[in-house]
Order: C-alpha cells, then sequence, then structure tokens
C-alpha cells in the first residue's frame, strides 16, 4: 500500500479536466493516465509511464460528473500523490505545474 505524501496544487481559477490533464501528462514525464475511480464532484487519476503508475491525481469538480465522463468538466481543486518509488515533487516543480495550469483557459 502507497503512503505518498498528498500535495495541493494550487490553482488559480478553474482548469478544464481534459487540458490539466494533459498538461501534467507531460509535465510529470509520463505518457498515459486512466481513470482510477470517480464519485460526483471527484476524480481520481492514476498518470503511468509504460505500465507502471507513477502519480494520482485527484481534481474535485465544480458540478457532478456522471457516468465518468469528465469532459468539459472545471476542477476547483487538484492534488498529486506520487505513488510506489516516486519521490515528491519539488517547490519548483510545485510552481511549475501552478504557473501552467494558470495559462490554461477555464
Amino acid at each position: 500500500m502507497d503512503h505518498a505524501h498528498k500535495m495541493d496544487v494550487h490553482l488559480a481559477h478553474h482548469v478544464d479536466v481534459s487540458a490539466a490533464l494533459k498538461m501534467l501528462v507531460d509535465q510529470l514525464g509520463c505518457d498515459n493516465w486512466y481513470v482510477a475511480c470517480h464519485h460526483e464532484h471527484l476524480f481520481v487519476f492514476r498518470l503511468t509511464s509504460g505500465s507502471t503508475d507513477k502519480f494520482a491525481v485527484r481534481f474535485e469538480c465544480t458540478a457532478p460528473v456522471e457516468k465518468g465522463v469528465y469532459h468539459d468538466s472545471k476542477a476547483w481543486s487538484l492534488s498529486i500523490s506520487p505513488l510506489h518509488d516516486q519521490s515528491e515533487l519539488s517547490e519548483t516543480q510545485l510552481k511549475q505545474m501552478q504557473t501552467g495550469l494558470a495559462g490554461l483557459s477555464c
């Protein structure tokens, strides 16, 4: 069981979940993602590299999502947890993510 430290990423405004996922996959050196679970306002995605899960990303969305459809959902809260042997993100990495997310349109 993973007991990684959850890191909250400050969002300057609501962000499109699809656009944020694409940016995070690129910035975290991953090549894919999948929905690990969802419930009403909450989505948890796993970011992967090859067949290895590297990060869990948790989005809280502005409106309840139905049937696992996150397209056009806007996130107001985001946190990232490194999985397995992944090291925690540095302050510099977190700031780069916040800057990139702030540049996404809502």
